[in-house]
């Protein structure tokens, strides 16, 4: 499965190399009590919230990682 900024949370999070790549760029973000309420957001809808503090740079970061998923 190929992730993007489209991917669904709950996606990523059901994937463990998925969700190391989160935490490695919103560290704590897996342990997050209020992720789970996002679980049906993708990641585009995530940053798009100020709250999220996900710079487009932050984002661009995760999505290139995440494209490396095999």
């Amino acid at each position: 499965m190929k992730f993007d900024q489209n991917s669904k949370l709950g996606d990523l999070l059901g994937n463990a190399a998925a969700k190391a790549v989160l935490d490695k760029h919103l560290p704590g973000f897996s342990n997050n009590p209020m992720t789970g309420m996002a679980s049906g957001f993708t990641l585009g809808q995530l940053a798009a919230f100020p709250q999220a503090n996900v710079s487009s740079e932050v984002l661009a970061s995760i999505v290139s990682d995440l494209a490396a998923i095999e």
